[in-house]
């Protein structure tokens, strides 16, 4: 447990694109991280590790949904809101 690249603070939602990479909500850090294809090294993609209610900000973030045009949708439960984020 932890908030570094290659650790996780209460993971609550998980999403597995087409190309194998792997979208984690970490609840406890408040972000999305993206796991490319074959890392164990994460990129947070949306908030910031801090909870909050801006525009790019998450408060316990519990699930991820993309649309076709691959948006992502994330269940910010801490605000809720179900946040859109643009194309990744």
């Amino acid at each position: 447990s932890g908030s570094s690249s290659t650790l996780l603070n209460s993971p609550t939602g998980i999403r597995i694109d087409t190309y194998m990479n792997v979208y984690i909500a970490d609840g406890g850090n408040n972000r999305i991280q993206l796991f490319c294809a074959n890392s164990n090294v994460g990129v947070t993609i949306a908030g910031n590790g801090t909870s909050g209610n801006g525009a790019t900000q998450l408060s316990g973030p519990r699930g991820i949904a993309f649309d076709s045009a691959m948006n992502m949708y994330i269940g910010d439960t801490g605000n809720g809101r179900v946040q859109k984020f643009t194309k990744l």
